[in-house]
């Protein structure tokens, strides 16, 4: 596949706002299918997407990844689509079977063991998640407009699906981010002292308004220690803290902790999602607040619900409860007896 077609859809992505992570997922994958096509020859595009994908199951590579590199070509957003080519329909097996597992989650408890063992940058960001059910990139690219200290919100601009929704912000982090406030308050000072460029704002928004990325509103709640080029702009300025470094941190934390549990960051977001269905939320609420497009991304969370344990136990214990269990000793003596 030629280099100009790749470029072609990254900017094609871009226009379709599609996630930075994602577009960097699609063009790996494309790329790695024109490497696959390269000297073959197909009847149509789709058998050249169904030749490929058969790559997945015969190198046993996850289903998550067959699913992605499928989006990635013959997706709305996909190669294909971008160029305007109908792939007709495709080999049923194309598509993995949809699989059902229980994430990872932790309780308020666990939580705060982890907190305590990360910095204070991340132990913020954790129970910001835990308390908001935020996304890690969400959590790190918190603006100060994005906070109500009133209202107690907390507004998520334009992420996953492009969309903003508004969650809760916990009453009890309300004074630690206020007195964070004026700390970072001083660093952007300091910013505009120097007259350095305002951080990344929405190219939209950029164009709309050219001097808001200098306005406090708009800057970090969890800014960089340093300035570092924008990959897109090419302009060194101060970014967010990057996501990339969270898991580590949160691992190395649940192992200080001594936690049975091996959690990534994502843990503290299914974290709260548990809690709020233990508490009563409602499904349909549960589904906004985590800003899912469709109801069975959120219907995973019910599997992790413990309340039925209460409801209705174990059958091995409700036979102890009536008849104690015996040393083995005396189950010998009592076959014996018999």
């Amino acid at each position: 596949m030629k280099t100009n077609k790749i470029k072609e859809f990254i900017d094609e992505m871009k226009r379709r706002r599609l996630e930075a992570g994602t577009v960097d997922a699609y063009a790996s994958h494309a790329r790695a299918f024109g490497r696959f096509c390269k000297g073959r020859s197909f009847e149509t595009p789709g058998h050249a997407v169904a030749g490929f994908l058969s790559t997945f199951a015969s190198e046993k590579l996850s289903a998550s990844s067959q699913k992605q590199a499928l989006n990635a070509l013959a997706g709305k957003n996909g190669f294909y689509a971008c160029f305007g080519v109908m792939l007709g329909r495709l080999p049923a097996w194309v598509r993995p079977p949809e699989s059902t597992w229980v994430p990872e989650w932790l309780t308020a408890a666990e939580v705060e063991a982890v907190a305590v063992h990360l910095s204070e940058d991340w132990a913020l960001i954790a129970r910001l998640m835990f308390g908001a059910g935020l996304r890690i990139h969400e959590a790190v690219s918190l603006r100060w407009r994005d906070l109500d200290f009133e209202r107690m919100t907390i507004t998520v601009k334009q992420s996953k699906g492009r969309k903003d929704r508004v969650t809760f912000l916990p009453r009890s982090l309300i004074p630690e981010l206020q007195q964070r406030q004026t700390r970072i308050r001083a660093i952007w000072e300091r910013d505009r002292k120097r007259k350095r460029p305002g951080v990344e704002v929405p190219p939209a928004l950029a164009n709309k308004s050219p001097k808001i990325g200098e306005t406090f509103g708009m800057f970090w709640v969890f800014p960089a220690a340093g300035e570092s080029i924008d990959p897109e702009t090419k302009i060194r300025r101060r970014h967010h803290l990057h996501k990339g470094s969270a898991n580590r941190a949160v691992r190395v934390a649940a192992t200080a902790a001594k936690l049975t549990k091996r959690p990534t960051a994502h843990a503290f977001r299914h974290g709260f999602a548990t809690a709020y269905l233990m508490a009563g939320g409602l499904l349909p609420e549960l589904r906004d607040l985590l800003g899912h497009e469709c109801i069975t991304t959120t219907e995973r969370y019910l599997h992790c619900l413990p309340s039925f344990v209460d409801r209705v136990g174990s059958p091995l214990d409700h036979v102890a409860a009536v008849v104690p269990f015996r040393r083995d000793g005396e189950m010998r003596a009592d076959s014996r007896a018999g």
